[in-house]
């Protein structure tokens, strides 16, 4: 008896991998896209018919709890590995520069990234993989097709840089489309469209099986006009339709193709901005001087912060400065104690540690959602916000939930996980991939039919 059960339980298991066996995976990113823009028929005036197929033909969460700080490089890296940016090493979307040295740079280069990842994997597992746009990939060797997000002086010139760190013949045999578009404002959604079909390129030409995408468009709408402003609505409309291009690409591929479509974080609309160097800086933590072009710069710091949008770590100089602490404590609560300075909650080391990220901060700084984190070193502590929509804040705000969608070859049809954690999506799609993520220890989601 308890062999005819050991040989139906492996049959089972062998099944369910045989099933996903020729699937491959294309892994789409809509940044900034809150899950409600399509579980919600009346946040838009449009709809979007390609992403709201995945309601009745796929699987998908009404939110994706996210990681600390919600921003796009964190998340991205999340999405790929499984795990919190503590544990994968991408802390925010800029690295933590106390001495304003690195020229306000960002975590672009994979090296970073201190987690197995999904190309990772794949690459394991031989399987072709591709990637356009994806934060966090510049140098990812196991990369086979890369063209990486980058930018320094956003001008033509970085397209020169950009195509220095691709894989020059998928760059090049996508460069007079990417060549032609400036980088500049009012420009995204022509890149984001050259991005897809650099991801169908990489599908039909390079039979790609593992496949990362990131759009950005609707992201810089929601900065400037806010979540679900019609602009941002109208941007949607468009990426929806690039969605389905590279669906329909994929599907003709390889007819066991997956499709998944997700976000980094949601959003909130913001009217305010909390310059929180200002009061630091009043109290003698942050040490300003003239740097050799005459500007101001920090020449010392006792604690400092550690921006990430809607939130902030705060770093001490010396993490064991007992009196430092207690001063940073005491400043903080002072200001959280006035509702207009915009502080919604202080979180010191026990919770920092429980969501996951800032790890070098002694306390977190997470503002109300109509307040965005501001870079004034002088003047008033809240001044009128310069955009009107942020995310960063703590995942624990339901505004700032991510999206997961999935569709294809053996995925149950309208199936809603509710409210699921962002590092279970990764070993979901190892799973499909039938791969194995080395770092990730969430469970994978009830996808199959």
């Amino acid at each position: 008896m308890i062999n005819f059960r050991i040989r139906i339980l492996l049959f089972v298991v062998l099944a369910a991998a045989s099933a996903f066996a020729q699937s491959s995976v294309v892994l789409i990113s809509i940044d900034g896209m809150r899950p409600d823009y399509i579980t919600n028929p009346k946040a838009c005036p449009t709809g979007f018919p390609t992403l709201q197929r995945f309601l009745t033909e796929g699987t998908y969460a009404e939110g994706v709890t996210g990681v600390l700080p919600t921003v796009t490089y964190p998340s991205h890296t999340t999405l790929v590995t499984g795990v919190e940016p503590a544990v994968h090493g991408i802390w925010s979307n800029t690295t933590f520069d106390p001495e304003w040295k690195n020229q306000s740079g960002w975590y672009w280069y994979a090296e970073d990234i201190k987690a197995d990842t999904l190309w990772d994997a794949a690459s394991r597992k031989g399987l072709v993989t591709a990637s356009v746009g994806w934060p966090v990939s510049v140098g990812q060797r196991n990369i086979r097709y890369n063209i990486p997000e980058y930018w320094r002086a956003w001008n033509t010139e970085d397209r020169k840089l950009q195509r220095g760190l691709s894989t020059l013949e998928f760059y090049d045999a996508m460069e007079k489309q990417l060549r032609s578009i400036p980088l500049s404002e009012g420009a995204f959604i022509a890149t984001d469209e050259a991005f897809a079909q650099a991801a169908i390129y990489a599908i039909k030409d390079k039979h790609a099986r593992f496949v990362t995408l990131h759009l950005s468009t609707l992201d810089h709408e929601e900065h400037a006009h806010a979540p679900f402003s019609p602009q941002a609505c109208q941007t949607l409309v468009e990426l929806d339709k690039q969605v389905g291009l590279v669906e329909a690409a994929a599907v003709a591929a390889n007819p066991d193709a997956v499709v998944a479509v997700v976000s980094d974080h949601g959003f909130s609309r913001t009217d305010y901005r909390v310059n929180l160097e200002v009061p630091f800086i009043k109290a003698g933590l942050i040490t300003l001087g003239p740097s050799r072009d005459g500007s101001n710069t920090v020449t010392a710091w006792k604690a400092t912060v550690f921006p990430g949008g809607g939130s902030a770590g705060i770093v001490l100089h010396d993490p064991n400065d007992k009196a430092t602490e207690e001063a940073v404590r005491n400043l903080l609560h002072q200001l959280a104690s006035d509702p207009a300075n915009g502080i919604g909650a202080i979180l010191e080391k026990p919770e920092i540690e429980k969501l996951g990220g800032f790890p070098n901060a002694t306390f977190v700084v997470d503002l109300n959602l109509d307040y965005q984190l501001g870079y004034g070193t002088q003047g008033e502590l809240v001044t009128p916000a310069p955009s009107t929509g942020m995310h960063g804040y703590s995942p624990t705000h339901p505004e700032m939930r991510a999206s997961f969608f999935l569709r294809g070859k053996g995925i149950a049809a309208g199936r809603d996980l509710g409210v699921i954690d962002m590092r279970q999506i990764a070993p979901t799609l190892a799973r499909i991939l039938a791969v194995t993520l080395n770092d990730a220890k969430q469970p994978p989601l009830n996808f199959g039919k």
